[in-house]
C-alpha cells in the first residue's frame, strides 16, 4: 500500500511540471498586451564605450 501511494504522490508531484502550452513572443507590430513585460520587441541599443585613461 504504501508503494502505491508513494508512486501516486509522486506522478501527481510530477505532473505539476508537464506541458504548459506554447511560449508567447510577440512579434514586431504586435498589438497584444499580456502583461508588464514584452519580451522579441527592438530597443535602441547603445555602443558599449571604452574607458578613458
Amino acid at each position: 500500500m504504501k508503494p502505491a501511494l508513494f508512486l501516486l504522490s509522486a506522478a501527481f508531484i510530477l505532473s505539476g511540471c508537464g506541458y504548459k502550452g506554447d511560449l508567447y513572443l510577440p512579434k514586431e507590430d504586435d498589438k497584444a498586451r499580456f502583461g508588464v513585460i514584452q519580451t522579441g520587441l527592438q530597443f535602441e541599443t547603445k555602443e558599449p564605450t571604452a574607458p578613458t585613461q
